[in-house]
């Protein structure tokens, strides 16, 4: 799903000329939102990632490592999404989005880097991965349903997957070794949101959603304390009688500290960055 963001914003396009035929029909006019029952959405994006991750070993804890400054990842790194949403009656929706990114990283250890139990010292060549799935869940349920306007409460799951793994080789004293160390995690965060929506014409559409939250849960083997808060602005524009153009400014942040099976530290990340997707009403 990490592709590079021209590749993805081609494959958009190409989406919407291959379906636009279909698209036209007898029926005059777009399917306005509100009014449909099932929603495919298929974006591009290119976030900046601002990523921090700490692993921590059976004997001591871990360093927060900055992924950018100090394994030199980029942290621009484009990726792709689709969502699919189910309006079972006017005012109820279930939503389901996932999203994947892959961020590599190739320097040289400016410090002694401990991850796990393992030590990366300074000169090191380091090598590393980040692979996050960000896969939200949710329920809508609308307490204004008018024509052109429509404001939702949101509640649900966004579940994040991360693995995270560093190679590294280094001479030292004319000798030579290597050294490696990956952990994953799963975070099943809950989230409570608000989204809005209005619609300017048959065409044309503006809306906002935001949501957040914060937990704290410990039991003797897991525990977990974090909080997530993400914001999104979007405009569309209706093509066709199932086909819609977007684009939108997204951001999103989580701050955790888990201790589970796979995974013992801390996570920071968040991105923010433009979109566009393409958008088919059924």
């Amino acid at each position: 799903m990490s592709l590079p963001l021209g590749r993805l914003g081609r494959s958009v396009s190409a989406a919407a000329v291959f379906f636009a035929p279909a698209a036209f029909g007898a029926e005059d006019g777009p399917i306005m939102p509100g009014t449909e029952r099932f929603t495919v959405m298929l974006g591009a994006f290119l976030p900046a990632f601002k990523t921090k991750v700490e692993v921590d070993g059976d004997q001591a804890g871990g360093d927060r490592i900055d992924l950018g400054r100090d394994l030199g990842t980029d942290q621009n790194s484009s990726g792709g999404w689709f969502a699919l949403e189910w309006r079972f009656a006017p005012r109820h929706r279930f939503g389901f989005t996932y999203s994947r990114f892959t961020l590599n990283g190739d320097r040289r250890a400016e410090r002694d880097l401990h991850i796990g139990d393992k030590v990366f010292p300074i000169g090191a060549e380091v090598q590393s991965r980040l692979r996050l799935e960000l896969i939200p869940i949710t329920y809508s349920y609308s307490v204004i349903k008018q024509p052109q306007n429509e404001l939702a409460l949101t509640a649900g799951v966004h579940w994040d997957r991360l693995t995270f793994r560093v190679d590294a080789s280094a001479s030292i004293g004319g000798r030579s070794g290597s050294n490696e160390a990956s952990s994953k995690a799963n975070l099943p965060l809950p989230l409570l949101g608000v989204r809005y929506d209005h619609h300017f014409s048959e065409r044309w559409s503006m809306g906002a959603s935001a949501a957040a939250f914060s937990l704290k849960f410990a039991e003797e083997t897991f525990s977990f304390e974090g909080s997530l808060v993400s914001a999104r602005l979007h405009g569309e524009y209706r093509m066709t009688h199932h086909l819609a153009l977007g684009a939108a400014l997204d951001a999103f942040k989580v701050n955790a500290k888990a201790s589970q099976s796979d995974w013992h530290g801390g996570m920071d990340y968040g991105y923010f960055g433009p979109q566009v997707y393409l958008t088919a009403r059924f």
